[in-house]
């Protein structure tokens, strides 16, 4: 015989929804849990409780650390995927190059290379303008040249 030919499997027949008094009974059970640790002097609260005081506290909650969970607290943990940092702008962070990420790094050397350019001091700003000091001299001479040409012909 084939797999699953057996009795059909009637999906949905035993849905079971929780009546409002059972929902009742069992939030007083866990607020009578919660105030009993409290008293006993234990520092984790329900949940209903700490939306309750952080709605009360205000700005305080948002003073407060979160609370670590487990050994989080006991061990301090470096990992550099746990929390990302914004973007910082270029200007922001100029003069300290061991925090700059590689794209930081790449902006910054983009723009000191415009401004030596902007200023001439760079090879090829400085061969720039050697090149074009040739050409002036060479359209002086051309000029020179037909300006001469052109004065023997007018004689």
């Amino acid at each position: 015989m084939g797999r699953g030919r057996g009795r059909p499997k009637f999906k949905g027949h035993s849905r079971h929804f929780t009546s409002r008094e059972e929902l009742e009974e069992e939030r007083k059970k866990d607020e009578e849990k919660a105030r009993k640790r409290a008293e006993r002097g234990y520092d984790s609260p329900s949940d209903s409780e700490s939306s309750e005081e952080e709605s009360e506290s205000g700005s305080e909650g948002e003073e407060k650390d979160k609370k670590s969970k487990g050994v989080e607290g006991l061990i301090e943990i470096s990992n550099p995927n746990h929390a990302r940092k914004g973007q910082v702008k270029v200007q922001a962070v100029e003069g300290q190059s061991s925090q700059l990420t590689r794209r930081q790094k790449e902006e910054l050397a983009r723009q000191n290379y415009q401004k030596l350019q902007l200023e001439c001091k760079t090879d090829q700003a400085q061969k720039d303008l050697a090149r074009l000091e040739v050409i002036r001299k060479r359209r002086e001479e051309q000029a020179a040249a037909a300006d001469a040409g052109g004065s023997a012909a007018k004689k």
